[in-house]
């Protein structure tokens, strides 16, 4: 059947783009080998910056005849205000998707030497991931090659707003947390591992997943994706949902006598919801 067909397709492409991002067809190079290798670590620096670079530049030039510095026609007479806004709208999505993957490896390059490597980058998620990112860019340049709906300049806005707050929010908890930052759930307590409270740790006690959500959401807000809006905030809030749950169980082992549950009755989760979500929880068990 056809959409059965459709579903195989997307399938193997999805899993021939994770074999890229794996490294998969560089096995048996020393530099590609395994994720401390520079190779890995330089391709992937390599990639993220030109493309950011290219965006950049690009972006400098749509605001300057955004602003009417420069008339339309630098880019054709066909460059709409419509066709414009979107264009700014996908390089400002670019930028924050390459920015974000380059500030994860230099903070934890920086902040947390011991456990840098080429999956710092956060390029190679999850399959999950690669799915979404590609879902969102498929509806975008739908809707600019057909009907071109959803395109508000409040929206776009907002977008930009939560990306920055979204990507600041993570940036403070890896510098905060320094050596006890890891991208995985430490299941066991390590001799640096202490229960960091202060900075914006004060405040939140997940600031890291606060930030990965509200960046994660303004990025379609960016795009004005009234579809992957919706996608994102329910996978994302779903995700966070379990983690939280269980790396706050797992908290609560590792800094025994009430120390961890004092910490988290003064401070908040940040994610809509999810502290009721862990309530009902602890009601039904």
């Amino acid at each position: 059947m056809p959409h059965i067909r459709l579903l195989s397709l997307v399938g193997d492409r999805l899993s021939s783009i994770q074999s890229i991002l794996a490294f998969e067809r560089w096995k048996g190079y020393p530099q590609f080998d395994n994720d401390g290798g520079f190779g890995r670590v330089a391709l992937l620096a390599c990639v993220l910056g030109s493309i950011l670079g290219a965006h950049v530049v690009l972006f400098s030039q749509l605001l300057v005849v955004h602003l009417r510095w420069l008339p339309k026609q630098v880019f054709g007479d066909y460059w709409s205000d419509e066709t414009l806004h979107m264009a700014m709208q996908w390089t400002v999505y670019v930028i924050a998707l390459c920015a974000f993957h380059l500030a994860e490896f230099f903070a934890t390059a920086v902040f947390n030497p011991s456990a840098t490597s080429a999956d710092s980058f956060m390029v190679n998620h999850s399959k999950a991931y690669t799915a979404a990112a590609m879902i969102s860019c498929a509806e975008f340049w739908v809707r600019a090659f057909s009907f071109r709906g959803c395109n508000s300049p409040r929206i776009y806005h907002w977008g930009i707003l939560f990306v920055l707050f979204g990507q600041l929010c993570r940036l403070g908890a890896m510098i905060t947390c320094g050596e006890c930052f890891n991208h995985y759930i430490q299941r066991d307590r390590k001799e640096n591992h202490v229960l960091v409270t202060h900075g914006i740790y004060g405040i939140f006690r997940h600031p890291s997943y606060v930030g990965f959500y509200y960046w994660a959401l303004g990025t379609q807000l960016v795009l004005c994706n009234p579809i992957s809006t919706v996608l994102y905030g329910m996978a994302a809030w779903t995700f966070f949902r379990y983690r939280i749950a269980y790396e706050e169980e797992t908290l609560r082992k590792l800094f025994p006598g009430g120390v961890y549950e004092s910490y988290a009755a003064r401070t908040y989760i940040g994610i809509p919801f999810i502290r009721l979500a862990l309530r009902f929880d602890d009601k039904n068990r």
